[in-house]
Protein backbone atom coordinates (compact mmCIF):
# COMPACT_ATOMS: atom_id res chain seq x y z
CA UNK A 1 0.00 0.00 0.00
CA UNK A 2 2.85 2.63 0.84
CA UNK A 3 4.63 1.62 -2.29
CA UNK A 4 1.55 2.02 -4.42
CA UNK A 5 1.07 5.59 -2.58
CA UNK A 6 4.52 6.38 -3.55
CA UNK A 7 4.04 5.89 -6.54
CA UNK A 8 1.31 8.00 -7.05
CA UNK A 9 2.58 11.27 -5.35
CA UNK A 10 5.97 10.64 -7.51
CA UNK A 11 3.39 10.37 -10.66
CA UNK A 12 1.70 13.07 -9.89
CA UNK A 13 4.72 15.23 -9.36
CA UNK A 14 5.77 14.45 -12.40
CA UNK A 15 2.62 15.61 -14.43
CA UNK A 16 1.96 18.44 -12.47
CA UNK A 17 5.27 20.18 -12.99
CA UNK A 18 4.22 19.72 -16.77
CA UNK A 19 0.81 21.99 -16.16
CA UNK A 20 2.13 25.54 -16.93
CA UNK A 21 1.36 28.27 -19.52
CA UNK A 22 2.25 32.04 -19.63
CA UNK A 23 0.71 34.72 -17.56
CA UNK A 24 -2.60 36.35 -19.08
CA UNK A 25 -2.04 39.91 -20.46
CA UNK A 26 -1.52 41.07 -24.09
CA UNK A 27 0.35 38.05 -26.87
CA UNK A 28 4.21 39.46 -26.55
CA UNK A 29 6.68 39.30 -29.49
CA UNK A 30 8.41 35.41 -29.47
CA UNK A 31 11.65 35.34 -27.65
CA UNK A 32 14.41 33.69 -29.19
CA UNK A 33 14.15 29.91 -29.48
CA UNK A 34 9.87 29.81 -28.65
CA UNK A 35 8.53 26.40 -30.34
CA UNK A 36 6.55 27.74 -33.98
CA UNK A 37 6.89 23.90 -35.77
CA UNK A 38 3.35 22.79 -36.82
CA UNK A 39 1.90 19.71 -35.69
CA UNK A 40 2.37 16.31 -37.81
CA UNK A 41 -0.10 14.18 -37.57
CA UNK A 42 -0.48 10.69 -39.15
CA UNK A 43 -3.33 9.56 -40.24
CA UNK A 44 -4.62 7.65 -37.75
CA UNK A 45 -3.34 10.53 -35.82
CA UNK A 46 -5.48 12.73 -37.35
CA UNK A 47 -8.86 10.36 -37.37
CA UNK A 48 -8.31 9.95 -33.20
CA UNK A 49 -8.61 13.40 -33.00
CA UNK A 50 -10.92 14.51 -34.96
CA UNK A 51 -13.26 11.76 -33.24
CA UNK A 52 -12.38 13.77 -29.96
CA UNK A 53 -9.69 11.74 -28.49
CA UNK A 54 -6.22 13.00 -27.21
CA UNK A 55 -3.23 11.19 -28.72
CA UNK A 56 -0.30 10.63 -27.02
CA UNK A 57 3.63 10.35 -27.70
CA UNK A 58 7.09 9.54 -26.80
CA UNK A 59 9.70 12.38 -28.34
CA UNK A 60 13.29 11.79 -28.55
CA UNK A 61 15.66 13.10 -25.59
CA UNK A 62 19.10 13.07 -26.92
CA UNK A 63 22.04 13.41 -24.36
CA UNK A 64 19.29 14.18 -21.23
CA UNK A 65 18.66 11.71 -18.18
CA UNK A 66 14.31 12.62 -18.45
CA UNK A 67 11.83 11.69 -20.70
CA UNK A 68 9.29 14.02 -23.33
CA UNK A 69 5.93 13.10 -23.74
CA UNK A 70 3.41 14.81 -26.15
CA UNK A 71 -0.46 15.07 -25.82
CA UNK A 72 -2.42 15.96 -28.93
CA UNK A 73 -5.90 17.17 -29.49
CA UNK A 74 -8.47 19.86 -30.38
CA UNK A 75 -9.65 22.54 -28.65
CA UNK A 76 -13.05 24.43 -29.19
CA UNK A 77 -13.56 27.99 -29.70
CA UNK A 78 -10.72 30.82 -31.01
CA UNK A 79 -7.15 31.23 -31.09
CA UNK A 80 -8.10 34.33 -28.88
CA UNK A 81 -10.33 32.21 -26.64
CA UNK A 82 -7.33 29.34 -26.06
CA UNK A 83 -4.76 32.31 -25.63
CA UNK A 84 -7.06 33.59 -22.66
CA UNK A 85 -7.26 30.29 -20.73
CA UNK A 86 -3.93 28.99 -21.18
CA UNK A 87 -2.44 32.32 -20.40
CA UNK A 88 -4.78 32.86 -17.05
CA UNK A 89 -2.00 31.63 -14.96
CA UNK A 90 -3.41 33.29 -11.96
CA UNK A 91 -6.65 31.00 -12.32
CA UNK A 92 -4.74 27.65 -12.84
CA UNK A 93 -5.91 26.66 -9.36
CA UNK A 94 -9.87 26.65 -10.10
CA UNK A 95 -9.10 24.51 -13.08
CA UNK A 96 -5.75 22.32 -12.70
CA UNK A 97 -5.91 19.69 -10.31
CA UNK A 98 -3.70 19.62 -7.37
CA UNK A 99 -2.36 23.06 -8.39
CA UNK A 100 -2.95 25.42 -5.22
CA UNK A 101 -1.32 28.55 -5.62
CA UNK A 102 0.43 30.68 -8.18
CA UNK A 103 1.89 34.05 -7.48
CA UNK A 104 3.09 35.79 -10.56
CA UNK A 105 6.78 37.48 -9.71
CA UNK A 106 7.43 39.41 -12.67
CA UNK A 107 5.66 39.98 -15.94
CA UNK A 108 8.27 41.36 -19.18
CA UNK A 109 7.43 41.77 -22.26
CA UNK A 110 9.36 38.77 -23.12
CA UNK A 111 9.30 36.86 -20.04
CA UNK A 112 7.72 36.00 -16.96
CA UNK A 113 8.26 34.69 -13.91
CA UNK A 114 5.82 32.03 -11.62
CA UNK A 115 5.67 30.44 -8.64
CA UNK A 116 3.97 27.26 -8.41
CA UNK A 117 2.56 25.56 -5.12
CA UNK A 118 1.12 21.87 -5.61
CA UNK A 119 -0.89 19.96 -3.55
CA UNK A 120 0.17 16.43 -3.37
CA UNK A 121 -1.18 13.04 -2.23
CA UNK A 122 0.03 12.33 1.43
CA UNK A 123 0.24 15.78 2.44
CA UNK A 124 3.06 16.81 0.32
CA UNK A 125 4.12 19.82 -1.51
CA UNK A 126 5.93 20.65 -4.56
CA UNK A 127 7.28 24.31 -5.56
CA UNK A 128 9.02 25.03 -8.43
CA UNK A 129 9.52 28.29 -10.12
CA UNK A 130 9.39 28.93 -14.22
CA UNK A 131 9.83 31.48 -16.46
CA UNK A 132 8.04 31.76 -19.99
CA UNK A 133 6.62 33.01 -23.02
CA UNK A 134 3.87 33.28 -25.08
CA UNK A 135 3.28 34.43 -28.47
CA UNK A 136 -0.17 35.07 -30.19
CA UNK A 137 -0.82 35.46 -34.23
CA UNK A 138 -3.06 34.87 -36.81
CA UNK A 139 -1.50 31.57 -37.69
CA UNK A 140 -1.45 30.22 -34.06
CA UNK A 141 -0.62 30.29 -30.40
CA UNK A 142 2.75 29.26 -28.75
CA UNK A 143 4.08 29.34 -25.41
CA UNK A 144 7.08 27.86 -23.79
CA UNK A 145 8.46 27.67 -20.23
CA UNK A 146 11.43 26.15 -18.35
CA UNK A 147 12.35 26.15 -14.41
CA UNK A 148 14.53 27.85 -13.37
CA UNK A 149 16.29 27.92 -9.66
CA UNK A 150 14.27 28.53 -6.50
CA UNK A 151 17.12 28.10 -4.27
CA UNK A 152 14.85 29.20 -0.99
CA UNK A 153 12.90 25.97 -0.98
CA UNK A 154 13.62 23.21 1.52
CA UNK A 155 14.75 19.79 -1.15
CA UNK A 156 11.74 17.55 -0.22
CA UNK A 157 9.91 20.80 -1.93
CA UNK A 158 11.62 20.98 -5.11
CA UNK A 159 10.66 19.43 -8.63
CA UNK A 160 14.17 18.57 -10.27
CA UNK A 161 13.25 19.73 -13.93
CA UNK A 162 10.34 20.65 -16.41
CA UNK A 163 10.13 22.26 -19.33
CA UNK A 164 7.84 22.14 -22.39
CA UNK A 165 5.34 24.26 -24.25
CA UNK A 166 2.05 24.52 -26.18
CA UNK A 167 1.39 24.16 -29.84
CA UNK A 168 -2.01 25.82 -30.99
CA UNK A 169 -3.11 25.98 -34.33
CA UNK A 170 -6.68 26.48 -36.63
CA UNK A 171 -7.30 23.10 -37.81
CA UNK A 172 -9.39 22.36 -41.25
CA UNK A 173 -11.49 19.42 -39.48
CA UNK A 174 -12.56 22.61 -37.06
CA UNK A 175 -11.74 23.52 -33.82
CA UNK A 176 -7.76 24.25 -32.84
CA UNK A 177 -5.09 21.58 -33.45
CA UNK A 178 -3.36 21.21 -29.95
CA UNK A 179 0.09 19.77 -29.03
CA UNK A 180 0.86 19.84 -25.50
CA UNK A 181 4.32 18.82 -24.70
CA UNK A 182 6.77 18.63 -21.35
CA UNK A 183 10.00 16.90 -20.62
CA UNK A 184 10.67 16.56 -16.92
CA UNK A 185 13.61 14.48 -14.91
CA UNK A 186 12.56 13.38 -11.59
CA UNK A 187 15.50 12.70 -10.29
CA UNK A 188 15.98 9.49 -7.97
CA UNK A 189 12.66 7.66 -7.18
CA UNK A 190 12.57 5.75 -4.54
CA UNK A 191 12.13 1.56 -4.37
CA UNK A 192 13.42 1.79 -8.10
CA UNK A 193 10.19 2.96 -9.61
CA UNK A 194 11.07 5.96 -11.95
CA UNK A 195 9.86 4.03 -14.78
CA UNK A 196 6.57 2.96 -13.08
CA UNK A 197 6.13 6.46 -12.08
CA UNK A 198 7.13 7.88 -15.21
CA UNK A 199 4.20 5.72 -16.85
CA UNK A 200 1.87 6.50 -14.85
CA UNK A 201 2.97 10.51 -15.43
CA UNK A 202 2.49 9.98 -19.52
CA UNK A 203 -1.06 8.56 -18.99
CA UNK A 204 -2.02 11.74 -17.15
CA UNK A 205 -1.27 13.79 -19.81
CA UNK A 206 -4.26 13.90 -21.62
CA UNK A 207 -6.20 15.62 -18.39
CA UNK A 208 -4.21 18.98 -19.33
CA UNK A 209 -5.32 19.29 -22.54
CA UNK A 210 -9.35 17.97 -21.29
CA UNK A 211 -8.59 20.21 -18.48
CA UNK A 212 -8.00 23.21 -20.71
CA UNK A 213 -10.75 22.10 -23.38
CA UNK A 214 -13.29 22.12 -20.87
CA UNK A 215 -12.37 25.43 -19.35
CA UNK A 216 -12.57 26.87 -22.77
CA UNK A 217 -16.44 25.32 -22.95
CA UNK A 218 -17.05 26.96 -19.68
CA UNK A 219 -15.99 30.20 -20.21
CA UNK A 220 -17.30 30.90 -24.04
CA UNK A 221 -19.66 28.30 -25.46
CA UNK A 222 -23.12 30.07 -25.42
CA UNK A 223 -24.14 27.14 -24.63
CA UNK A 224 -23.01 26.55 -21.56
CA UNK A 225 -23.94 29.65 -19.99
Amino acid sequence: MASALLIAVFAASLFLSAASAAERGAPTPAPAGIASADIDLTPQERAEVIKGNIVLRDLPNPGKNGRTFEAIGVLPGSLKDAFTVITDYRRYPEFMPHIRATDVREVSPAVSIVEIRLGLPLGMTKRYRLKYAARLSAAGLDVTWEMIPWPEIPPAERIVDTSGGWTVRPFEAGGLLTAYRFYTDPGHVPLGLTGLAMALAKRSIPAVIASTRNRIRVLFDPKRK
